[in-house]
């Protein structure tokens, strides 16, 4: 779990693929699934309010934009990579790969939309 900028809080979710937001300001729920069966492990919201997930059944990170409500993938390069935590700093979100044994770090400028 991880708040934004706003006090809301971003929650991924590994069984339902989905990453879910609750706003305290309304006490409302909103949830968003990717186009495919996924695996949400982790969440990361950079500077710019931006939610970054990692999807461990496809071997991605996701960027999911709130305000076009759309996803953009990273996937790794290497198979298996079973990627894990997110973290991050301004401009950069970093994952880990637990299956490949490194971390890996997708710039702003590599990031469409950012």
């Amino acid at each position: 779990m991880w708040s934004d900028s706003k006090g809301r809080l971003w929650i991924s979710e590994w069984l339902s693929g989905q990453v879910s937001m609750y706003d305290p300001s309304n006490k409302q729920w909103k949830a968003w699934k990717t186009e495919e069966r996924a695996q949400m492990y982790s969440v990361y919201v950079d500077e710019r309010d931006k939610v970054w997930l990692t999807e461990w059944s496809t071997n991605a990170i996701l960027r999911f934009d709130p305000e076009s409500e759309k996803f953009e993938r990273f996937p790794s390069n290497r198979p298996d990579a079973q990627v894990r935590q997110m973290l991050g700093r301004p401009g950069e979100a970093w994952g880990a790969e637990s299956g490949t044994d490194r971390l890996v770090v997708i710039q702003a400028s590599s990031a469409p939309g950012r």
